[in-house]
C-alpha cells in the first residue's frame, strides 16, 4: 500500500528537526488492517541553550504527526472510530514509554480543541520522566497530548510532549537550566497550535 505521508505545519517547524518517519502496519483485526505513515519531530533551538547552559544533551519536546488508512477502505464509523481511537491510544502510551515516561496519567475529552474544533478525540497526560545524566537521575514532570480525527477517508493523528515543570531530582545545574529555558505554558500552546494547525492541514 502506498500511502501519504501526514499533513504537517512546516511553517510552525523552523526550531524542530525530523527525527523519524517510518511506514508500518499498526495493527489488524479480522475486518480491517491499518497502516501509518507517522513523521516524528524534536525541538533544537531549546535543547541547544540548555546543552550550552549544563552540558547535558537530551529531546526535552517532541511532536509527531501520522496518517492511518484502512484496508480495506472503509467509511468512519462510531464503532470504527472507537476502535481507532482505543488503538492510536494505546500504541501513543508505549511511545510514552520508551521515552522514559512513568506514572502515566490520562485524560480523555471528545469533541474538543483549542481551534474550536467538535469532531475529534483528544487524550491529555500527565507523567514523570526518569533520565539517567553521569550518575545521577533526572526526575522531571512531564505533560503530553494526543489529537485523533478522520478527514478524507483518513484517520490523522498529532501529539506531543514536553517538561511540564522543575525537576523534582537532578543536579543543581541542569534545573536551573530547565527551569531558565524551559516554559511549561509556552510549550502547552505550541503543541496545541500545532496539533491544530496540523488538522486544519489534513483537510486542505
Amino acid at each position: 500500500m502506498t500511502l501519504p505521508p501526514p499533513a504537517v505545519p512546516a511553517d510552525r517547524l523552523a526550531d524542530w528537526r525530523q527525527t523519524e518517519q517510518r511506514v508500518e502496519a499498526a495493527f489488524s483485526t479480522p475486518i480491517v488492517t491499518v497502516t501509518t505513515h507517522t513523521h516524528v519531530y524534536e525541538e533544537v533551538a531549546e535543547r541547544d541553550r540548555i546543552r550550552v547552559a549544563c552540558d547535558i544533551d537530551q529531546p526535552w519536546r517532541f511532536f509527531f504527526a501520522s496518517r492511518l488508512r484502512l484496508d480495506p477502505p472503509k467509511q468512519p464509523s462510531r464503532l470504527l472510530t472507537e476502535l481507532v481511537t482505543r488503538r492510536a491510544a494505546a500504541s501513543f502510551e508505549e511511545r510514552l514509554e520508551a521515552r522514559s515516561f512513568e506514572r502515566i496519567n490520562r485524560t480523555r475529552s471528545d469533541g474538543s480543541g483549542t481551534g474550536g474544533h467538535t469532531d475529534r478525540t483528544r487524550f491529555d497526560y500527565r507523567a514523570i520522566c526518569r533520565l539517567r545524566e553521569r550518575n545521577a537521575t533526572i526526575s522531571l514532570p512531564v505533560a503530553a497530548s494526543l489529537a485523533i480525527w478522520d478527514a478524507g477517508g483518513d484517520y490523522h493523528l498529532a501529539g506531543g510532549g514536553y517538561p511540564s515543570g522543575r525537576p523534582d531530582s537532578a543536579p543543581d545545574a541542569v534545573g536551573d537550566a530547565l527551569a531558565t529555558h524551559t516554559n511549561p505554558a509556552t510549550a502547552a500552546t505550541t503543541l496545541d497550535a500545532l496539533i491544530d494547525a496540523t488538522m486544519a492541514a489534513s483537510r486542505q
